[in-house]
């Protein structure tokens, strides 16, 4: 029975966020960034350590990645911001 109420619980928050989100505005590259660069740290952390240190380097490699992949997501915001030339003259 305990169960049945987790699995119902996490399908009605997974439901809840999904229905939340679904009316946001579309993710910047900033947050792409920032999430494909943490599961990239992630899986790539996850190769070191054993035991509580292989624990330990999957989030930091999470974290890194979040870091690193956000900074990448905000060079990308701030180039397609800028004016883009095309030949005949400017246009955003």
């Amino acid at each position: 029975m305990k169960k049945y109420i987790a699995y119902s619980v996490t399908i009605a928050a997974t439901l809840t966020i999904l229905s939340l989100t679904g009316c946001a505005a579309p993710a910047s590259h900033t947050q792409n960034g920032a999430v494909a660069g943490s599961v990239v740290g992630g899986v790539v952390g996850h190769q070191f350590g054993k035991g509580d240190g292989k624990k330990a380097a999957t989030v930091a490699g999470a974290i890194a990645g979040g870091y690193i992949g956000g900074n990448m997501g905000a060079q990308a915001d701030q180039y397609y911001q800028q004016p883009q030339y095309n030949g005949r003259g400017y246009y955003y």
